[in-house]
């Protein structure tokens, strides 16, 4: 009888409960649940942090109207999305991700054009996917946000980690490992997200 109990007992947690990717944190503000949003969504948190790396691998000076492009879109996608929340592009953003890994890992001298494309669709994308259906008026707009300030700041601190650790030469090549993590770690999920 004690097995019976221990299997149903394991069982019982295996169960899934409710799963809600884009929900508010349960207890929080909904400001600080949105600010939070970027972080535990992962993929909106690689896109930015490889994005940010990319730039400040570039140097953040050189590369400014980008990362203008970048703030920009993402404000236009979460307007979108406080008037019609309801978009769905983790997989586009899983691809932008891989690409800007791969780019980071290449390491090459790009024309700007190039960047601030990849930048205003990354940001749309994110402002687009940062919506949290279950609220309404005043608590979705402190939400989105709570989500467009982390958005900039996680953006700026992996700028600031790249720009820095991008001084030397076996520095950078410690960049370009991290792309290459990142363009990896996003072609998996991208696999994983397709398979199920």
């Amino acid at each position: 009888m004690s097995r019976l109990r221990l299997a149903l007992g394991f069982a019982g947690v295996l169960l899934p409960g409710v799963a809600a990717a884009h929900s508010p944190i349960k207890g929080l503000d909904n400001f600080y649940a949105g600010l939070l949003h970027p972080v535990f969504v992962p993929a909106h948190l690689l896109p930015i942090l490889v994005l940010g790396i990319l730039f400040g691998q570039r140097g953040p000076r050189s590369i400014q109207p980008a990362i203008i492009a970048f703030l920009v879109a993402t404000l236009v996608g979460l307007a979108v999305t406080a008037l019609a929340p309801g978009y769905d592009v983790q997989l586009p953003l899983l691809i932008g991700a891989a690409a800007t890994g791969a780019l980071v890992a290449l390491d090459r001298d790009l024309p700007l054009s190039l960047f601030a494309l990849l930048a205003v669709g990354l940001g749309l994308l994110i402002g687009l996917d940062s919506a949290q259906p279950e609220l309404s008026g005043r608590a979705r707009m402190a939400a989105l946000l709570g989500t467009g300030i982390a958005v900039y700041l996680l953006l700026l601190y992996a700028m600031v980690f790249a720009d820095w650790f991008g001084r030397r030469n076996w520095q950078r090549i410690g960049l370009r490992v991290l792309g290459s993590w990142a363009a990896a770690s996003a072609l998996l999920v991208m696999s994983l997200s397709l398979v199920a």
